[in-house]
């Protein structure tokens, strides 16, 4: 017997927070990384090759992959990418709600305590401040790619893996099957050391700009924040915390692909669309060669990545990323904010903040 949507949202209801927060945020994370999952290929594949970047040729490359893998070759990594997705996302958004429900009890028992001394005590505006957000945040972006990092490798290597002649397409777990077989548990972890580096500044500033803007609008208007708002305020966060850690991305993905395809030539991720910009042959084909149980260290990649391309190369493809960053993190967080009100209980929409 099915139930009903009335039904089945009134069993959620009585699962615990953190498991709703959970289902919430994991929901939100599959539907905006299916939104922009054609860039996110495209824009992978433009970091771990030479070609230079150009915000023109985006729509070349999509016709290239349409043409020659199909329409849903665009897509290729996308169930790797919605696998990782969901418990990614759903972890950040759960530890972030269970440090800002922390900090706002102690707030209020802070509070309880100054009005039993002095009664005239004023209540004081809820909300976390710009630091325990950012805080917040990277703890939250911390441990979500802890728990999630070898899905995030092999998705990576999925999206830049092409199909050849009749040969069929690698499956998920053949990729991840291989990297352990490679290098053992390490394997598994290539690349993680600017992945954290990155998710720090990146996730804590996202939440943060997201939380604080979200609170500014609140505390102006007196009202709640609507739909378009929200949307608003997920999309400049993305904007900021993106091109901040973007440096780090381009180097972590290139740990985590190099070895699998060329960096240039006719068998590079993006051949389509005129010569490299390497600026040094060694380096270039220091990368292109690499023993597949001994990867070059985060240093040797960012040497050789500057060798090859200088500073640009680790901005290739930001343009792209203001383009579709902004739309994942509106959809993300909005989404996000729309199924917790739902699942929330009536106590919890009494003191339920922006």
């Amino acid at each position: 017997m099915e139930l009903k949507p009335s039904t089945l949202t009134e069993e959620l209801i009585k699962l615990p927070k953190e498991i709703r927060n959970l289902l919430a945020g994991g929901m939100a994370g599959m539907v905006a990384k299916s939104v922009v999952a054609p860039f996110d290929r495209i824009k992978i594949l433009y970091q771990i090759s030479s070609a230079e970047f150009h915000i023109q040729n985006v729509p070349k490359v999509a016709l290239k992959i349409y043409r020659t893998e199909g329409l849903q070759a665009l897509w290729k990594g996308n169930t790797a990418t919605m696998i990782r997705v969901f418990p990614y996302s759903g972890i950040q958004f759960m530890i972030f709600d269970r440090c800002k429900t922390f900090l706002l009890r102690e707030q209020e028992m802070e509070y309880i305590q100054l009005k039993s001394i002095d009664p005239t005590t004023p209540k004081p505006t809820w909300g976390l401040t710009p630091m325990q957000s950012l805080m917040s945040g990277m703890l939250a972006g911390a441990s979500s790619v802890c728990v999630t990092y070898p899905l995030d490798l092999t998705r990576a290597q999925l999206a830049v893996l092409r199909r050849k002649n009749d040969a069929p397409n690698q499956r998920f777990y053949q990729v991840i099957a291989k990297n352990y077989t490679n290098r053992g548990l390490p394997g598994l972890f290539r690349g993680i050391t600017p992945t954290m580096m990155g998710i720090l500044p990146y996730s804590g500033i996202a939440y943060a700009v997201n939380e604080q803007t979200k609170r500014r609008i609140q505390n102006m208007t007196g009202r709640d924040v609507t739909t378009v708002e929200r949307m608003v305020c997920g999309g400049l966060s993305g904007l900021i915390a993106q091109t901040i850690a973007y440096p780090l991305e381009v180097t972590r993905r290139r740990m985590q692909t190099i070895g699998i395809v060329p960096t240039s030539g006719t068998d590079a991720a993006v051949d389509s669309v005129g010569k490299g910009s390497s600026r040094a042959g060694a380096a270039e084909a220091a990368i292109r060669t690499v023993h597949p149980t001994k990867p070059p260290s985060m240093a040797a990649i960012v040497k050789e990545l500057y060798a090859e391309q200088g500073i640009p190369g680790f901005f290739k493809g930001v343009t792209l990323n203001w383009f579709k960053g902004p739309i994942a993190f509106a959809i993300s967080f909005t989404v996000f904010d729309s199924i917790q009100s739902t699942l929330s209980t009536e106590s919890e929409r009494k003191m339920r903040l922006p």
